[in-house]
């Protein structure tokens, strides 16, 4: 006998066996849990079937030993593979010899008062929350071990409010004037790209040259971080970049690595940080990469696009969301106002 029930957006599948524990997995796709249990029920009836070589019990299984398990078979086949690794490689240092099981709320509560005592953000300590969170579904959905999990009634932190700076034309011919003073043509090139179309970081260096379609003027994005497609229209300026780029025999866009951008935005933004002599707070002083496509929507709506259009354009599912990344210019909204009054 077996079953397959859809729990938290993943696809739990159960096989029952008399006088044994069940054997359990989880899987994002329906399609993949109907694959695993006609492959699994034949290797059952053929005698071919291998127990894994996982603990059958709590109390033999550490934290470590569930945070690696967890690592190869979940964290991986996400797009936050990057950052949630690095997240259980923390808990694994500070919790990875405990018996799964004592990791209780009372240690959640002790990791939440240690990570705000190092000035980490209400936001970043939810996403240990749900990395926590998910550990526990895994013991239950791959290992069939049932334990209270330690994150369910502890409140998540309040979100921040959405970031507000905005950089003036003065900042980016400041910022190009860095990447050119610093011999990093292609940075240049992407921070362009990045302001005039508000794309993220991620889907700038995955994009591949069959992806731009100049005659209608539009990119195709085929992944985003929502896991739907989109199409970005390209401004003349944004066009005006694409041909100034030596395509050469590379099959994508911007040539560059994560961390080589990484890199190399961080020396242009300390450059020009070094570098600004105007008068007031210095603009440089914690601009992230991502404040770009804050600010190329922001330049959008300033523009008048609508919300339908903006929400087109940036792939955000929700007004609320796009609300933290939309901060329009008070001139704009006085053009507006002086407009119609």
């Amino acid at each position: 006998m077996a079953s397959i029930t859809r729990r938290n957006g993943s696809y739990r599948v159960r096989i029952y066996r008399k006088n044994q524990n069940p054997i359990c997995k989880s899987f994002t796709k329906e399609s993949d849990a109907i694959q695993w249990l006609k492959v699994t029920q034949a290797q059952l009836e053929l005698g071919l079937y291998q127990e894994p070589a996982i603990p059958s019990n709590s109390l033999m299984t550490s934290f470590r030993d569930a945070a690696i398990h967890y690592m190869k078979t979940h964290s991986i086949h996400k797009k936050i593979v990057r950052s949630e690794t690095y997240r259980l490689q923390i808990l694994i240092k500070r919790w990875g010899d405990l018996p799964i099981e004592k990791v209780d709320k009372l240690a959640v509560l002790t990791l939440r008062d240690d990570l705000l005592k190092m000035g980490r953000s209400g936001e970043t300590i939810n996403h240990y929350f749900n990395t926590i969170s998910k550990l526990f579904q895994m013991l239950e959905g791959d290992w069939d071990i049932v334990i209270a999990n330690p994150i369910r009634g502890i409140k998540r932190m309040p979100k921040p409010l959405g970031r507000t700076k905005r950089v003036s034309s003065t900042m980016e011919e400041h910022l190009l004037a860095s990447c050119l003073e610093l011999s990093m043509p292609l940075l240049s090139s992407i921070i362009q790209f990045a302001i005039q179309t508000g794309m993220r970081r991620g889907e700038l260096m995955g994009l591949k040259w069959t992806d731009i379609d100049l005659p209608n003027r539009r990119a195709y994005l085929h992944t985003s971080k929502n896991g739907e497609p989109r199409q970005v229209p390209l401004t003349k300026m944004a066009i005006a970049v694409l041909q100034g780029l030596n395509k050469g025999d590379e099959d994508k866009v911007f040539p560059m690595t994560l961390n080589v951008l990484r890199n190399q935005y961080e020396r242009a933004r300390a450059y020009s940080k070094e570098h600004w002599i105007e008068l007031g707070i210095n603009p440089f002083i914690g601009l992230r990469f991502h404040d770009l496509r804050h600010e190329a929507i922001s330049r959008m709506s300033d523009l008048g696009l609508n919300v339908i259009e903006l929400s087109s354009i940036s792939g955000h599912k929700t007004l609320a969301m796009l609300g933290r990344y939309t901060h329009p210019s008070h001139q704009a909204i006085y053009n507006k106002l002086d407009k119609v009054f």
